[in-house]
């Protein structure tokens, strides 16, 4: 039987979560134990949605967070069925390890059940009180309180019309407490985990960062400003220090170029675009700042300025905060600069899952769609067309600096990351929460969980894991790649891992692995969770 569902969709896990619960279901008749199927099937919904899919591996912490919240905030079980819930979840445990389905990483038996005891009265106490309730589950338990039948829609309409008519009273006070708990369990909730990726090593990152353009224009900036320089009286470089750093950092702006036969004069460095980019960039990395109309070094940035690495980190996150510079809107609106963190955040993520170089269309529909949230735009609209043409001209330019940083590799028409944007988008994830593996930290992981994420991934970088993988201790991978291949209940990761387990140094496996058919998701038959 399957037990690992990182990342995978509705389609995948849901068929899977009934074949488990049903496992469990006949696991307990036989044992004259007492299970809820309903219970297991949320309790690895919240395992596969909130948390890493890790339906085999549970410690203690995992447990009091579904039974002490999950199940409270949005599984809809009365308080009477407290004892029901906790029976379940007692018999869930036993269960994956009488038939071996809890992997090595798992809690013993004896430390998971002292926690379900430990918290009982915590959940009893939690599944009365209606302040702890999301949204969703408040208003079906006062349906099903009313006797409504929440599958009958006429019902729940007449509900809902009485409750707006003020014919249903309702306590504001709790109410409240309740879409307060709804906001705080929103703000804490974990980022989804992405696919693993070969991420450059630090000695890597700070080889492919020494190469980097626009790192090498940023240092350079900072060593002409020296001991500062001073700007003018509206925060701007002079036009004559301009003139000396286009040709020193060689930017491509020109001081009153010929337009035709005429001179066109450069009133201000705003016009210089790759100078205000240079410049706008330095003072977001913290390597230079203003102070009192003067342009100063920042002297603890010395160390970073001489550390690659360091220096092409601090620059990415930096980019987010560049919209004016990067995206200026000029004579006409910046469509980008609408959302632009938020446009360059979808960008980077779309480019990092895909792994191969992507349309420079789809991100231009992906850009267009993110900032076009911000201004109520319907992105179909005929005449939203000019729009999309400025959003392409800034996705252009967005696309343009991150090239010269080194995080982006542009092809005619296609855009795809670097191994250096690889590993500082892999960073950024990070410091947003995310779940992040790697080919290196996967090593150490067990046979399913390198399985699971080598079926999922594009072939190159699965068969790179599966063989680094199988190396590292070939005696040990063969054994659990056959027990894996015995027990799984899903024909491709069975498939994959017999086939690895036969492979040697001589005869390795490639590009074997590919994604079968997925199945509908079932109805949701209990209501909202």
């Amino acid at each position: 039987m399957r037990m690992v569902f990182t990342a995978v969709p509705d389609d995948v896990f849901y068929p899977a979560q009934e074949r488990l619960a049903a496992a469990v279901e006949r696991w307990a008749r036989k044992q004259r134990r007492d299970v809820d199927p309903f219970v297991i099937e949320a309790l690895v919904e919240h395992r596969w949605a909130d948390g890493d899919g890790l339906l085999c591996r549970w410690q203690p912490e995992d447990l009091r967070e579904a039974l002490c919240d999950w199940f409270p905030r949005r599984v809809n079980l009365t308080a009477q069925e407290t004892s029901a819930l906790l029976a379940s979840v007692h018999t869930f445990v036993d269960f994956l390890f009488a038939e071996d389905l809890a992997d090595a990483r798992c809690a013993e038996p004896p430390t998971l059940h002292a926690l379900i005891d430990e918290v009982a009265a915590e959940v009893a106490a939690a599944m009365r009180d209606e302040g702890r309730y999301g949204p969703a589950k408040f208003w079906t338990m006062r349906m099903l309180a009313a006797g409504v039948d929440i599958d009958d829609p006429q019902q729940t309409q007449r509900y809902i019309d009485d409750l707006h008519a003020g014919r249903i009273e309702v306590d504001q006070r709790l109410l409240d407490r309740v879409m307060a708990n709804h906001e705080h369990a929103m703000g804490n909730d974990r980022p989804p985990p992405v696919p693993p990726a070969d991420v450059p090593t630090d000695a890597e990152t700070a080889a492919l960062a020494a190469s980097s353009v626009m790192l090498g224009r940023i240092r350079g900036f900072a060593d002409w400003v020296g001991a500062g320089r001073p700007l003018t009286t509206t925060g701007r470089l002079p036009l004559a220090d301009a003139a000396e750093l286009i040709p020193m950092l060689g930017l491509a702006d020109e001081l009153d170029p010929v337009i035709g036969d005429k001179v066109s004069k450069t009133r201000s460095t705003d016009e210089l675009y790759e100078t205000s980019v240079v410049f706008a960039w330095a003072k977001a990395a913290r390597v230079v700042r203003v102070v009192k109309g003067r342009l100063l070094p920042v002297k603890v940035a010395a160390r970073l300025l001489a550390d690659p690495a360091a220096l092409a980190h601090r620059a990415f996150e930096a980019f987010f905060g560049l919209r004016e510079a990067v995206c200026p809107a000029g004579y006409a609106a910046s469509v980008i600069g609408w959302r632009f963190e938020e446009a360059t955040f979808a960008l980077g993520m779309a480019l990092y899952v895909a792994r191969e170089p992507v349309s420079v269309r789809e991100l231009g529909d992906l850009a267009f769609a993110v900032a076009g949230e911000a201004a109520f735009i319907d992105t179909e609209a005929p005449d939203a067309r000019p729009l999309r043409h400025a959003c392409d001209d800034d996705l252009a330019a967005l696309l343009e600096q991150l090239a010269l940083l080194g995080v982006v590799e542009l092809q005619p028409g296609h855009a795809a990351l670097s191994p250096l944007g690889f590993a500082l988008f892999a960073d950024h994830l990070r410091r947003q929460g995310v779940t992040v593996p790697t080919l290196e930290n996967l090593l150490t992981e067990t046979a399913e969980v390198v399985i699971a994420h080598a079926a999922d991934a594009p072939p190159a970088v699965g068969d790179a894991l599966l063989d680094r993988w199988r190396q590292a201790d070939p005696g040990i991978a063969t054994k659990e790649l056959l027990a894996l291949a015995a027990r799984t209940d899903d024909p491709n990761h069975r498939r994959l891992a017999e086939t690895y387990a036969r492979a040697t140094d001589r005869a390795p496996a490639r590009k074997l692995h590919s994604i079968g058919e997925r199945r509908p998701r079932r109805p949701n038959r209990r209501g909202p969770r």
